[in-house]
C-alpha cells in the first residue's frame, strides 16, 4: 500500500461521489475509497482493468455483482514512458449519473424559462409601446381612404421613427384634404358660372326660334342644330362636374341587393326599349347582396341599358344577368349590338371616348367614365367584356363585393 496516496483518493471520492480503485502494475488493489474492497484484492479479471494493464484506457458499463447494479466507469493506465505502473478506476452507479444528468437538464430548462419570462417581461410591454401607436395610424390610414380627410394621426406617443411617420402622414392628410377642398370650390364656382349663361344661351335660342316662325327655313335648322348642341355641352358640364365631385367625395359604402335594383331599373327603361323593338330580360339571382356607394350601382346600370339600347337593333334582346363568382356579386348587361373590338374595349372607359357606331348619337363620352369612377370608389371593377361563344354583341359587368 501506498500510505501517501490514500489521502487524495478518499479527499477525490469525496467531492465527486466517484468510487476509486487504485491497482499495482499486477492488477492488486494498493488503495481505494470503498471499504468493502480489501487492499491487495486482485482486480486483474476485471475487463476494465485488464486492457488498462495493458496500456489501453476503457470507458464503458457494466453490471456489478458486488453492488448489485449497473456501473459506470473509467479505468486508464499510469504509465512511466512505456512502462505501466498501474491502474486507476473510477466508477460511478448509473442511476446517479442518470440523476444528475438530468438534475443538470432541469437547471438547464428552468434557466432557459426563467430567461424567456425575462425577456417576454420586456418584449412585451415593448411591443405594445411600439404597436399602440401603429395600430393607431393605421385606424387613421383608414379613416383618409374612406374619405375623411380632417382625420389627424398622434404625433406624441410611440418611438421616433413612428411619430416621424404620424407627422408626415398628417402633413400629407392635410394636403390632400386642401386639394380636395379646392377641387371641390372649383367645381361649384364652374357650375354657377356655366350654368348661367348656358341657360341664357339656350333661352336666346329658343326665342329665336319662335320669331323664325317657319322651321324649315334654314335659319331655323341653323337655330336647332345650335340649341341641340347647347343641350349637349350644358349634358357634357353637368356629367364633368359630377365626376368631379365624384373623385371629391366620400368612398363609404353601403349593403345594396343588386337584384332588386336590376328590376326596379328595368322597370323604369321598360316602356323605352319597347318603343324600339327591344325586349329587356333578367336572369339569375332574386337577392344578391353586396356592397357599394350609395346610389352608385343604379346609375351604371342605367348607364348600361342606356348604352345597350342604342347599340341594339330591332327586334333583339337586352338580357341583364345577376349571379355570384366567388366572394362578388356580377351585373351583365348583355345586348345583341355589333359589340366592340378588343381595342375599343380597353378604351371604352377613357373621358370622351364614343364608338364610331355611336359618334352621331346623342351623348358626351363621359358615361363610362362615371360608370368606372362609381366602381373604383365601391370597391368594384367595371369591365366590358366579349359575348360568350364568339356572338354578335357586347358584355358590361359590374363586380361588386358580395355580403
Amino acid at each position: 500500500m501506498l500510505p501517501s496516496l490514500q489521502p487524495y483518493v478518499d479527499s477525490y471520492s469525496k467531492s465527486s461521489d466517484a468510487r476509486i480503485v487504485v491497482t499495482n502494475s499486477d492488477g492488486l488493489v494498493v488503495s481505494t475509497s470503498d471499504t468493502t474492497i480489501a487492499f491487495g484484492t486482485d482486480f486483474s479479471n476485471r475487463p476494465e482493468v485488464a486492457g488498462a494493464l495493458k496500456g489501453l484506457p476503457a470507458v464503458g458499463e457494466r453490471d456489478s455483482a458486488t453492488l448489485g447494479e449497473r456501473m459506470l466507469y473509467v479505468a486508464v493506465p499510469v504509465l512511466l514512458g512505456d512502462k505501466v505502473l498501474g491502474v486507476v478506476r473510477f466508477s460511478h452507479p448509473k442511476s446517479h449519473v442518470d440523476k444528475e444528468v438530468q438534475d443538470h437538464v432541469m437547471g438547464i430548462v428552468a434557466a432557459g424559462l426563467i430567461t424567456l419570462l425575462a425577456a417576454a417581461c420586456v418584449a412585451i410591454p415593448l411591443a405594445l409601446t411600439i404597436a399602440r401607436p401603429i395600430s393607431r395610424l393605421k385606424t387613421s390610414t383608414e379613416s383618409l381612404a374612406d374619405g375623411d380627410f380632417t382625420v389627424h394621426a398622434d404625433d406624441t406617443k410611440g418611438p421616433p421613427e413612428v411619430r416621424e411617420l404620424s407627422r408626415s402622414f398628417n402633413a400629407m392628410a392635410g394636403r390632400i384634404g386642401l386639394m380636395l377642398e379646392s377641387q371641390q370650390h372649383f367645381s361649384g364656382a364652374v357650375s354657377h358660372q356655366l350654368r348661367t349663361p348656358l341657360t341664357a344661351l339656350r333661352l336666346r335660342l329658343d326665342q329665336a326660334q319662335e320669331a323664325v316662325g317657319d322651321s324649315t327655313s334654314p335659319v331655323a335648322m341653323a337655330l336647332e342644330a345650335s340649341r341641340v348642341e347647347t343641350d349637349r355641352l350644358q349634358e357634357m358640364i353637368e356629367q364633368l362636374l359630377a365626376l368631379s365631385r365624384l373623385e371629391a367625395g366620400s368612398t363609404v359604402t353601403v349593403k345594396v341587393n343588386a337584384a332588386v335594383i336590376v328590376r326596379s331599373r328595368v322597370a323604369m327603361w321598360e316602356p323605352l326599349a319597347h318603343e324600339r323593338n327591344v325586349t329587356l330580360r333578367i336572369v339569375g339571382l332574386e337577392s344578391a347582396p353586396c356592397v357599394a356607394l350609395d346610389g352608385a350601382l343604379e346609375q351604371i346600370v342605367d348607364n348600361y341599358i342606356d348604352n345597350a339600347l342604342t347599340a341594339a337593333p330591332d327586334n333583339s334582346t337586352i338580357t341583364i344577368e345577376v349571379h355570384r363568382a366567388h366572394r362578388h356579386i356580377h351585373v351583365d348587361v348583355i345586348d345583341e349590338g355589333p359589340g366592340l373590338s378588343e381595342e375599343q374595349r380597353g378604351i371604352a372607359f377613357e373621358r370622351f371616348w364614343r364608338g364610331s357606331e355611336t359618334e352621331n348619337a346623342p351623348g358626351t363620352g363621359l358615361g363610362l367614365s362615371i360608370v368606372r369612377q362609381l366602381a373604383v370608389a365601391s370597391g368594384g371593377v367595371a369591365e366590358l367584356l366579349p359575348r360568350a361563344n364568339g356572338e354578335r354583341g357586347l358584355m358590361a359587368r359590374i363586380s361588386l363585393l358580395a355580403r
